[in-house]
């Protein structure tokens, strides 16, 4: 209102002016004169209060990196439309990013405008993308050497809302954050933490997986793939692809805390308090079977417990593994076969072969373990880590598998051919697979003993490797 005032104060001087200069002027043409120029000075006073322009002004300021212009408009829109759109703070914080990365300076003023706008957009927008602005806010934070506490407990607001809304690197500091914060104290929180971590991750990579599986299934029947396909293929590719590096990333932190030391205490402490828990105690069988901790009563007991409590194909599965242990082979198999029939959804029955094919390559039966990889991947096309699981077992084989350096070293084709597959099916697992492949193609056949091979054989010919492997592949 000041602002105006004074326009409408100078307006008045120019027309006292006039007057002055102009005595010929008519009275009529004057008032129209003065009218005008309130006109003017009223107008260019409603733009400056008029939200929806304000905003996009701010808007237009930091596209075109007018970065101190657009704080100002940011901080008008707080302060006068805090209500007008979600979109204030959207682009309110990729203004507060850009200028600490390019005025760092100005770190302590944009801090007491950052923490007025989270605050701000809490108030007003506490319904979206909740997991997301808590993220953003403890990344804020964290930038400008804010509290550790308050960072901590604004990922932690994420994580319990959707740790898949979270950024990546979010969800590694976040997780990083609690294995420090409790490793010593509370082992199970970290372990929970961890568990809600990745299978959220899986099934959010699950819906990647299966959007990339039905674009290239369109674009293998011959169907162009028009640019919202490719751009949304490349997302869930670059999506699948970063999710999968966070896995791997938390599973190199509890590498050192999940040992068979550490979880069969924790779990035989626990286990009476929990045994009627199906999360409970389907996690604890599952992180003692990935840390080869079999061996111990406690996991008989815990694959006991989860039969009875849930009787369910993935339990039947698991009771299987045990028949095996005690030597009942063929009724095992019969139950790994019974159980896999009785399971309808595809991702599940591919989950259960595979962990099939886990147990006999844990016994060491590698024919057995790729055949039921191969049935897991004929009940989903797109599991990556059964190809890789293939790769890994043909190329642990080569030593059996020909009489010379040339036939065990086609072995290393096969093995390839796996690993590339699993990188194109399955970014999540990509650049693992890739390196696999890469692994694997410094192994092949070289140029001189492909020259030189027995068999009379030239590069592009066929081979079929000798062993019971089995597969038919091209001499390189």
């Amino acid at each position: 209102m000041i602002d105006y005032a004074i326009k409408l104060f100078l307006a008045y001087i120019l027309v006292v002016e006039l007057i002055t200069k102009q005595k010929t002027m008519k009275t009529r043409e004057l008032i129209f004169f003065t009218i005008l120029c309130s006109f003017i000075m009223f107008r260019a006073h409603a733009q400056d209060n008029d939200p929806a322009l304000r905003y996009n002004m701010l808007k237009t300021d930091y596209i075109t990196k007018n970065y101190e212009s657009a704080l100002k408009n940011l901080e008008w829109c707080l302060d006068n439309s805090p209500k007008l759109t979600a979109n204030i703070y959207i682009h309110g914080g990729n203004l507060l990013d850009a200028v600490l990365k390019t005025s760092p300076e100005k770190k302590e003023t944009i801090a007491v405008l950052g923490k007025k706008m989270y605050t701000k957009r809490f108030e007003n927008f506490p319904e979206i993308a909740p997991a997301k602005a808590h993220s953003d806010y403890a990344d804020f934070l964290e930038e400008i050497g804010g509290n550790k506490e308050e960072i901590f407990e604004n990922y932690e607001k994420a994580f319990k809302i959707d740790p898949t809304q979270m950024g990546p690197p979010s969800i590694v500091k976040y997780f990083t954050a609690v294995v420090e914060k409790y490793k010593d104290k509370d082992l199970q929180k970290v372990f929970n933490t961890y568990d809600l971590t990745v299978e959220a991750i899986e099934k959010k990579v699950e819906g990647y997986l299966d959007g990339i599986e039905k674009l290239q299934e369109k674009e293998a029947k011959g169907q162009m793939l028009i640019s919202s396909d490719k751009k949304q293929l490349e997302d869930y590719s670059t999506n699948s692809e970063y999710f999968g590096k966070v896995v791997l990333v938390l599973d190199q932190k509890m590498e050192e805390i999940s040992t068979c030391e550490y979880l069969i205490p924790l779990y035989t402490a626990d286990f009476e308090e929990n045994k009627t828990d199906k999360v409970w105690v389907t996690r604890a069988i599952n992180r003692m079977f990935k840390k080869d901790c079999t061996e111990d009563p406690l996991y008989a007991t815990l694959v006991e417990q989860y039969q009875e409590i849930d009787p369910s194909p993935e339990a039947s599965v698991l009771y299987a593994g045990l028949l095996m242990d005690k030597g009942e082979t063929e009724k095992a198999i019969s139950f790994f076969d019974k159980a896999i029939s009785q399971e309808t959804d595809p991702a599940k029955k591919a989950k259960n072969l595979y962990k099939v094919a886990d147990i006999f390559k844990k016994r060491g039966q590698n024919a057995k373990a790729v055949s039921y990889a191969k049935k897991a991947i004929a009940a989903k096309s797109n599991f990556g880590s059964a190809y890789t699981m293939i790769a890994s077992l043909y190329a642990g084989s080569v030593n059996d598998c020909g009489s010379d350096e040339f036939e065990k070293r086609m072995v290393y084709v096969a093995a390839k051919t796996y690993a590339l597959k699993a990188s194109k099916v399955d970014p999540s697992i990509g650049v693992y697979a890739s390196k696999l492949a890469q692994a694997y193609a410094a192994n092949e056949p070289s140029k001189k003993l492909v020259f030189n091979n027995e068999l009379g054989l030239k590069s592009g010919d066929s081979y079929t490797i000798k062993c019971w492997i089995g597969e038919t592949v091209r001499v390189p």
